[in-house]
């Protein structure tokens, strides 16, 4: 049966893959971006996270959301300002808020929804030069568990924490094979995080609320977070 998704930051790699497993299943699925995104009548152009209320053209009732903006600000102590954090703050963990508040009269629809966010391995794994983005996600992902409670049975809530994955964000940290081949070599598997994999297991959770889960976080990451190789 086809149903009706919203992807929040679909030019993502990861979100464009989402994007692309859920339409070949024959479902409708609405997007958002900063530009322009090839999904005719069905995508909206946003310039900033704060205006959900104002997207015109949904449908009454969501089967699932799935929220992609993200940042990758690596900065010491030394260098890191108030501003860096409260801009990693305003588009992963605010924009997260304010996407889910406005779109919760139409996951509450229905038969209800699933809510996907994406998090960080680094909220588990403390890693220099992360704290600025380790602290955004983990205020992410403290508020997605918060959420999977109160809104439960209503509405399913679930994370998906990836590794460093091949994305055109995360392009200045392997622009070089030295720098590929460090990435991978610091997995156990000796695998950085690939879109389309990833895809995969976000294109499940969007289906959560019909198959018993939420409240968890998916740890994608080659083992980083768990295995010491």
């Amino acid at each position: 049966m086809a149903k009706q998704f919203l992807i929040v930051g679909a030019n993502s790699g990861i979100g464009r893959e989402v994007f692309t497993l859920l339409s070949k299943d024959g479902h409708e699925v609405f997007t958002t971006s900063r530009g322009s995104f090839d999904n005719p009548d069905r995508h909206f152009i946003m310039e900033n996270l704060s205006a959900f209320d104002e997207l015109e053209g949904l449908p009454n009732s969501l089967d699932g959301l799935l929220y992609c903006p993200g940042t990758i600000n690596l900065k010491s102590i030394q260098r890191l300002q108030t501003d860096d954090l409260l801009e990693d703050l305003e588009i992963n963990f605010f924009g997260a808020f304010k996407a889910l508040k406005g779109m919760l009269p139409r996951l509450k629809n229905e038969d209800g929804g699933s809510v996907v966010f994406i998090t960080t391995v680094a909220t588990n794994v403390g890693m220099p030069m992360h704290g600025s983005i380790a602290a955004a996600k983990a205020a992410l992902h403290g508020f997605a568990i918060s959420m999977a409670a109160e809104l439960a049975p209503r509405v399913a809530v679930n994370c998906v924490a990836p590794s460093l994955t091949n994305t055109p964000m995360a392009e200045f940290l392997l622009n070089s094979e030295t720098k590929v081949q460090a990435s991978e070599d610091r997995h156990p598997l000796k695998k950085i995080g690939n879109p389309a994999s990833i895809a995969k297991t976000i294109e499940l959770l969007m289906h959560a609320k019909d198959n018993g889960i939420t409240g968890q976080t998916f740890n994608i990451d080659s083992g980083l977070s768990t295995l010491k190789a």
